[in-house]
């Protein structure tokens, strides 16, 4: 959107961010006025049409200013109103833009209570491994299209059992100290062996601006509004950073792969040279 042009009381033309330079000409021009007004009720004449004088040359400016502030506000608005529409768009596609996430997470979320159930004693953790595979089960596998991937007859335990065996959604639980270093949104430092956590995140931060959605409408108030796009534009810079921290995990996750691949072929050329 175009920038706020405004002229000052010199001719000065300016590009405006911000009403300050408006309002602080203002407050001058009302300052200026007040120091006439003590001559108004003096007993000379003279003093007196200089003062209405002066008064009279500044009153048209103090309306200009006014009405430059109103100009100022319906801009800001229609500037917010059109970031609005366009961050409403782009939570329109979210979604779609983290689809590979969320599947991970809703996976792992609902893969959740059969880990919890590990240490049943009783037939449950049997019983349920013996259900036929779930649709997100399905729709992960598939979305792994291998050519190994199980067939449709296969028990939920047997789905996960395969799922773990691929990168794309083999995630593990954090016992301790991983080898990925990663700050959350509150700022707490971790040590990540898989990222699970910040995929977590990501699925958390896209429902916040889901939520936001409809407060990014033309019809909202603009009080509502501000507060809408500033949360936003927040969320989604964080989103941002967390896409680029996944992106992180995979490149340095390659180094590591490429390393210990390194070192395993030198220790097995050094050992093969014994023999």
């Amino acid at each position: 959107m175009s920038a706020f042009v405004w002229i000052d009381r010199d001719g000065q033309r300016h590009e405006l961010e911000s009403p300050a330079p408006i309002e602080a000409e203002a407050a001058h021009v009302a300052l200026e006025m007040e120091q006439y007004f003590d001559f108004l009720d003096s007993s000379d004449r003279q003093l007196r049409a200089a003062a209405r004088a002066s008064i009279g040359k500044l009153q048209p400016r103090l309306e200009q200013l006014r009405a430059d502030v109103g100009s100022w506000n319906e801009h800001a608005i229609a500037a917010t109103r059109a970031e609005a529409a366009m961050l409403a768009e782009r939570i329109d596609r979210l979604p779609t833009m983290i689809a590979d996430v969320l599947l991970v997470v809703e996976l792992h979320s609902e893969q959740a209570p059969l880990l919890d159930a590990m240490d049943d004693t009783s037939d449950t953790p049997a019983r349920m491994f013996a259900e036929p595979m779930t649709a997100i089960q399905r729709r992960a596998i598939a979305a792994c299209a291998s050519r190994a991937a199980p067939i449709d007859a296969v028990t939920r335990g047997e789905a996960k059992a395969w799922l773990d065996t691929q990168p794309r959604f083999a995630r593990g639980v954090q016992t301790g100290d991983g080898w990925f270093a990663w700050v959350d949104r509150y700022g707490h430092a971790h040590r990540l062996a898989d990222p699970l956590a910040i995929e977590r995140e990501v699925v958390c931060i896209a429902e916040e601006l889901i939520r936001l959605r409809p407060a990014l409408a033309s019809i909202t108030a603009a009080d509502r509004l501000y507060e809408a796009v500033s949360s936003a534009i927040t969320s989604w810079e964080r989103l941002s950073l967390l896409q680029g921290d996944l992106e992180r995990f995979d490149r340095e996750t390659v180094v590591r792969e490429d390393a210990a691949w390194t070192a395993y072929a030198a220790d097995w050329r050094s050992k093969r040279n014994i023999l």
